[in-house]
């Protein structure tokens, strides 16, 4: 066996596993986890008008009890006691047990006068292809806090529209 085939074999030996590894993640960074999530989308209304994207484990964690994530974005409407106009964007994260939501989100918020940061909650409850609640969200900036509320509805979306 020469050398040149030798250092061929050795170095397909070697590069083969980082190919696959690295496949494998990319295959993972779709919008969420494929068929272990069951995408929902919505709206946060109230003094923030924003778009909700949330994704239910198909899994129990516990008894009756499923993991939600998600995101939210939307703008700020000018709203009585000075709170400005702006955009908006947060994370959630939280759990449904016995159909009953409890949800805690963060983020942050750019209006007209700075940034803030937000951390804030959803509570509502679920059937089996609609979801609705409250939110409530406190924004911080280094001068104040605020407390913005609204409502939250969601539907879940037929994996059969979607094309799979």
């Amino acid at each position: 066996m020469s050398k040149t085939t030798l250092f061929l074999k050795l170095v397909i030996l070697f590069i083969l596993p980082f190919t696959l590894f690295f496949l494998s993640g990319c295959a993972s960074t779709q919008d969420e986890q494929g068929t272990d999530w069951e995408p929902w989308v919505g709206k946060l209304t109230g003094m923030v008008d924003a778009d909700l994207k949330m994704f239910f484990s198909r899994f129990e964690e516990e008894k009756e009890v499923y993991l939600i994530k998600g995101t939210f974005e939307g703008d700020i409407a000018r709203v009585s006691g000075g709170y400005g106009s702006g955009t908006m964007n947060a994370k959630i994260e939280g759990k449904v047990k016995d159909g009953i939501f409890n949800i805690r989100m963060w983020g942050h918020a750019n209006v007209s006068d700075g940034a803030a940061s937000i951390d804030g909650k959803m509570i509502g409850t679920l059937s089996k292809t609609q979801a609705f609640g409250t939110w409530i969200i406190n924004a911080r900036d280094p001068e104040d806090s605020y407390e913005l509320t609204g409502e939250w509805s969601a539907e879940k979306i037929d994996s059969e529209s979607k094309g799979n």
